[in-house]
Order: structure tokens, then sequence, then C-alpha cells
């Protein structure tokens, strides 16, 4: 498997090497969150204000 290019201009550093994994999971988490109210409150089952 050939090695991926690193860009040239851009370096990212060691915090934004592992925050941007960690933020790519809480946004699908996030968005699982709001699908299954969405489909909940579709079905009638969430309780209205």
């Amino acid at each position: 498997m050939p090695e991926t290019r690193r860009s040239k201009r851009f370096s990212p550093s060691g915090l934004t090497e592992k925050l941007v994994p960690v933020l790519l999971v809480i946004l699908v988490l996030a968005l699982l969150g709001v699908l299954v109210i969405v489909g909940l409150s579709l079905l009638g089952i969430t309780p209205s204000a």
C-alpha cells in the first residue's frame, strides 16, 4: 500500500490529530440521537409539550 501523501502547507499537531476523530464521533452520536428523537416523535411515543 503506498504511503499517504501529507500536505506541505498544513501539518496537524498532536492535539488536532486526536481531537478530530473525537469530534467526529460526538457529531455522529448527536445525529443518531436526533434521528431517534424524530423517529419516536413521528410514532407518537414522545410526550407532547
